[in-house]
């Protein structure tokens, strides 16, 4: 292990370079932080080929502008498929309308939304 380039020649105030090759050496180990990640395959549902005459289920969390967002994506649905029903749980379900760090809360959500029996949930998590 080199502590200094080979422009630092001579010594540290009180102590000559030479004592720190002298010394006993220091053992290292290196730890990465980022801990073990481990990904497993995951089955994803089928999209529907079309939009027309689906219902689709906009789910925003309370967070600050996540219902606007939402609120555009309604009207570009809504301009563009035929037949579209959209359900805004803020309006429908305005209960849902907050984040949850309580699973038991996270899965009545998720119960509320399954409810309206949708062909298609998106999701908006705005800060």
């Amino acid at each position: 292990m080199e502590y200094f380039s080979s422009s630092d020649r001579g010594s540290l105030p009180g102590r000559p370079l030479t004592s720190l090759a002298e010394g006993a050496g220091q053992e290292w180990e290196l730890l990465n932080p980022e801990g073990v990640i481990k990904i497993e395959p995951m089955k994803v549902n089928a999209h529907p080929n079309t939009l027309s005459a689906k219902t689709i289920v906009l789910r925003a969390n309370g967070k600050q502008n996540s219902n606007n967002f939402l609120e555009r994506v309604a009207e570009l649905l809504e301009k563009e498929a035929k037949d579209i029903r959209v359900i805004k749980t803020w309006e429908a379900a305005p209960e849902t309308y907050r984040s949850s760090q309580n699973p038991d809360l996270s899965k009545e959500f998720a119960e509320k939304v399954a409810s309206f029996k949708p062909d298609l949930v998106i999701a908006s998590q705005c800060d």
